[in-house]
């Protein structure tokens, strides 16, 4: 009977079988074996073909990646239909059923601003949507597509919050977050490079080895780096090999021109009486000036043999870079190398050109499974010549612009090289060291070597658990070498210079940086909870080298030729060992709600064993309001609260006692100790809220106010033997605020036209709180009091409406004069100066200063902090073509033009001509010029609009050129690089924040990039 059964289902079973298979043999085509499946992957909005995108089918290991037409083609060996997984890094992973071949699929880009996973100022990589600060992630596309000369302004116009001070215009910048936090200056943000802590600033880097640079703005987020952090973190991340398993090869060449850029308008005319011939007349070989019948106000005449002196000896230069990178990866590897020679012509071709070169190497390994490795290797080399040209006396400027136009200062002798004197400089009222003739005898180098290693280890020891460690050395080494050699020619005899001259300065610095810290992670329910301890340890060492002597005995490079009393040798040393201990706690609900918990202790041996420990908290939550209500068309909406707190090291050495000791034997005390030095604290909240719109636009906003106390100011602290000894104490407190927005996404994305655009604003208020109970002073040109900015402008004041006269209960005049005038004494001339009405159009007409007998005659003038930034960027592509474009906005902000106010001195400016001509008294110039004192009627504002980065880009099409064997991509470039800047400042440098003094000046750079992808 259990037999029949059996027999009986067997017989059933092949009856449907057969049944099943003869309805299937007239329904359909037969299967196909060894079928080939091929098709395109596209984007699903851009309908753009997507490149190495990944697919595979079940049950199979094989897979392969779409070419750069998204194109794929998979021979099988099985029957349709197929069931493939497809997966690429920058799109929504998919899993279909494919039942004809070919096809075309689509895949949905994944949302950046939420998936994006950030490593700065978090224990663990963090995914953007459970961040509970505020973090600016910049990626390659606003990096690499006009790469800045170098990684120092590659982020203006792009963060919100961040300033850019570039007081030389082809020197590195300093970048400055949310505002000071400082009495005496701002504070640069500490930089990590993926993963290690570095002594680095961002001139040191190359910007085309960056795939993202990240920003913590403050205190709130930079609590994790404690000491290091209270001017904010930013991170670079360099780039690996692509994870495609193939071989790819970029090749960059860029060659272009610099040019000047910004210069002061000067006079082109002289008050001299002249010949018939348009010459000078001379009176007992020297000039006369020709004054009108009053015998006050000049005649002006037009030079005879006008020489433009700035625009023939500072032109064009040349500018060129060379890269090239390798990068690679298989299934347990990822390397990257590259190379980078960039050659920065300055803006003289007597000065030779800035040179660096750069060397990257990336590997990561997986050893096994749960172990990987990575190891990072950077090398940097510069040499800067324009460093013999950057202060103010020895500029460049300084010259050309001062020198009157009758001058060449190209003028050359018999030998060939420039004169030190050239003809006619006898003529002029002052005589003006020739920097071309310097530059052409002096010999000079200015070199710096960086070298950072470092390696990663990390081990996921179970589900839960894993261990990393990282060690990181770094090593920096500056050398300069100035020689004179025997014979050098100056104006007036100079005993340090015309028996030749030699100094050398070397200053080598190490640091390493070695952390370790476990993590622990897990999720119970809706609860995703996580806490990693970690250890740091710090240790730096500098010493330095410095050595001059003079009166050469042989014309060589070396300090036993010079006199040996006239040597001066002097060395300096320090070294510093910081530790940190830190426990991090997360926890997250339904993946909505999030806290972040922290506690850093940090110990440093720049401090008495009584102060020797900080503690710094951080305690911040975030909200992710759309996942309980719809706001459509806000697809995405986070709330976030954040506070803590970072800090800075005093210098080294600060709460020590310090005496110089001369060759003479005296004693000098220049620093009394205070061992009871506390660490610099900024204390800071921050609120703002992340949000997407439309799936596509990303809204960052922020509001946060810190208080920075703790401050370093060296005051007066006891009169010794001789000279006058200071002592560091923790006197000063600031209070700032920063509003900041950050708009940016797609705004069209179509097949073949896209735009891409995003949007920064800023603004930042700073103002001092407290200096103790020192009296106010002045610093680097800003005026230090209790409730003014930190960049207050400090100095004299010359009225400019009659409005801002003070009187008296009997009407006179309190704030200028001898106080015996009225208010109708006075009266506004052409030039915008109040003047004494009976002195108008006469020989003693003058400006009338501001005036205080109770405080003195020197006030606040203005403020060099601007009322906001602005920065836009875009980037328009249309099927081959690509437009990027970068405009940076500064409203605001005032700067002392001292470049305006000297040439007036010597009579070479526009304000001169225009006195003149107006039949003003030439003591009327010189007393507005008022002896070089910083002076309202020379600080100008620095509202500017400038295209800082425009590139129009091609893709050369490669397959139609027969080339997409050899070539994945090549786009040919068009870039320029400060192209304009529209502002009525009318200094030679409008980005630094410091005053004008013959800076060295803004330029701009316009160039052609060819770029191979093999």
């Amino acid at each position: 009977m259990k037999n029949t059964r059996v027999h009986v289902y067997s017989i059933s079973l092949l009856l449907l079988y057969f049944l099943v298979l003869t309805t299937a043999t007239f329904a359909q085509v037969k299967p196909i074996v060894n079928a080939s499946l091929a098709g395109k992957i596209i984007d699903a909005i851009t309908k753009e073909p997507i490149e190495d995108v990944t697919i595979q089918l079940d049950a199979v290991t094989h897979s392969v990646k779409t070419d750069g037409e998204g194109r794929f083609q998979f021979v099988t060996g099985q029957k349709l239909p197929f069931k493939v997984r497809i997966s690429h890094l920058s799109y929504q992973s998919l899993a279909l059923v494919v039942e004809t071949s070919p096809i075309t699929i689509e895949l949905t880009p994944l949302s950046k601003e939420l998936d994006q996973v950030v490593v700065t100022g978090v224990a663990q990589g963090t995914s953007r949507k459970k961040l509970s600060f505020a973090l600016t992630k910049i990626d390659n596309e606003l990096i690499g597509t006009v790469p800045s000369l170098d990684a120092s302004t590659s982020l203006r116009g792009k963060v919100a919050g961040l300033r850019v001070n570039q007081a030389g215009g082809n020197a590195g910048a300093s970048v400055y977050l949310r505002g000071s936090k400082s009495v005496t200056g701002e504070i640069e943000p500490l930089i990590v490079i993926d993963g290690f802590v570095t002594s680095l600033r961002l001139s040191d880097l190359n910007p085309n080895d960056i795939e993202t640079i990240e920003v913590v703005k403050g205190a709130a987020a930079s609590a994790l780096y404690g000491t290091r952090g209270e001017g904010g973190v930013i991170q670079v991340l360099t780039k690996n090999g692509k994870k495609d398993g193939k071989l790819n090869i970029n090749v960059d060449n860029e060659l272009g021109y610099s040019s000047l850029l910004l210069l002061p308008p000067l006079s082109y005319n002289h008050h001299f009486k002249v010949n018939p011939d348009g010459s000078f007349l001379l009176v007992n070989g020297a000039r006369v000036i020709d004054y009108k019948e009053n015998g006050y106000s000049v005649n002006l005449h037009p030079y005879k043999d006008y020489v433009d002196n700035t625009k023939n000896l500072l032109g064009r230069t040349s500018y060129y870079t060379n890269s090239v990178a390798v990068g690679a990866s298989g299934e347990k590897y990822n390397i990257y190398l590259s190379a980078q020679n960039q050659n920065k012509g300055g803006v003289s071709p007597v000065v030779a050109a800035d040179k660096r070169q750069n060397i990257l190497f990336n590997l990561g390994y997986k050893v096994t499974p749960k172990i990987t490795v990575d190891i990072n290797t950077q090398y940097g080399y510069f040499n800067t010549p324009s460093k013999a040209v950057s202060s103010r006396s020895e500029g460049l400027l300084y010259s050309t612009l001062l020198v009157e136009p009758f001058i060449d200062l190209s003028e050359k002798d018999a030998s060939g090289k420039y004169s030190y004197l050239p003809k006619g400089s006898n003529l002029s009222g002052q005589q003006w060291t020739n920097p071309f003739y310097r530059l052409s005898n002096e010999e000079y180098a200015y070199q710096t070597e960086n070298l950072l290693l470092g390696g990663k280890l990390k081990y996921v020891i179970t589900d839960h658990l894993s261990a990393e460690g990282s060690l990181s050395l770094q090593t920096k080494q500056y050398n300069t070498e100035e020689y004179y050699p025997k014979g050098y020619q100056t104006i007036v005899p100079d005993i340090e210079l015309n028996n030749g001259n030699y100094a050398l300065t070397t200053l080598k610095s190490n640091s390493k940086n070695g952390q370790f810290q476990v993590n622990y992670n897990r999720k119970t329910g809706k609860v995703d909870w996580g806490l990693t301890a970690k250890y740091v340890y710090e240790f730096s060492s500098a010493n330095g080298f410095n050595a001059s002597g003079r009166n050469l005995t042989a014309p060589v490079k070396n300090l036993s030729v010079t006199e040996p009393s006239t040597r001066n040798i002097s060395s300096s040393w320090e070294k510093t060992v910081n530790h940190g201990y830190f426990l991090n706690a997360k926890i997250a609900w339904a993946d909505k709600v999030f806290i972040d918990a922290l506690g850093r202790l940090d110990q440093s041996s720049r401090f008495g064993r009584d102060v020797g420990t900080a503690f710094f908290p951080r305690i911040s939550a975030a909200y992710r309001l759309t996942e309980d209500l719809n706001l459509n068309p806000v697809t995405e909406f986070k709330l976030r609260v954040a506070y803590g707190k970072a800090g800075s090291l005093p210098p080294f050495g600060a709460k020590d006692s310090r005496v110089r000791i001369s060759n003479t034997g005296g004693v000098s005390y220049t620093q009394n100790d205070n061992t009871n030095l506390k660490r610099a604290i900024t204390a800071e909240t921050e609120l703002g809220f992340d949000a997407v719109l439309f799936k596509r636009l990303n809204v960052q906003f922020n509001y946060a106010f810190s208080n920075s106390t703790n401050d370093f100011i060296s005051v007066p602290a006891f009169t010794p033997i001789s000279g006058s000894a200071n002592i560091y104490d923790n006197l000063g407190a600031v209070k700032s605020n920063s509003l900041e927005l950050e708009v940016n996404g797609k705004i069209i994305e179509q097949q073949k036209f896209s735009w891409t655009s995003g949007l920064t604003f800023s603004r930042v208020r700073s103002r001092i709180t407290s200096l103790g109970d020192v009296p106010e002073f002045t610093s680097n040109g800003y005026r230090k009091a209790v409730g003014a900015s930190t960049t207050a402008i400090y100095g004299y004041s010359i009225h400019s409406d009659l409005g801002q006269l003070q009187t008296n209960a009997q009407g006179f005049v309190t704030n200028a004069g001898d106080g015996t005038k009225r208010i109708d004494d006075y009266v506004v001339n052409e030039f915008g100066v109040v003047v004494e009405k009976a002195a108008l159009g006469k020989a003693n007409e003058a400006p009338v200063f501001y005036v205080n007998a109770a405080t003195g005659n020197a006030k606040i003038l203005g403020d060099a902090n601007p009322d906001f930034l602005v920065g836009f960027s875009n980037t328009i592509s249309y099927g081959p073509f690509s437009l990027y474009t970068v405009l940076d906005w500064q409203q605001g902000g005032q700067k002392f033009n001292e470049t305006a106010q000297y040439l007036t001195y010597v009579y070479r400016s526009a304000f001169s001509d225009a006195t003149a001509a107006a039949g003003k008294p030439l003591n009327f110039t010189t007393q507005v010029f008022n002896a070089s004192q910083v002076t309202d009627y020379w600080i100008e504002k620095t509202t500017y609009l400038a295209l800082r980065e425009l590139s129009l880009s091609y893709k050369l099409p490669t397959q139609k050129l027969g080339l997409g064997k050899i070539l994945k991509n090549a786009n040919l470039s068009l870039i320029g690089r400060n192209l304009f800047i529209w502002t009525k400042f009318e200094g030679t440098n409008v980005d630094g924040i410091g005053q004008d003094g013959f800076n060295y000046p803004t330029y701009r750079i316009i160039s052609g990039k060819l770029t191979f992808n093999f």
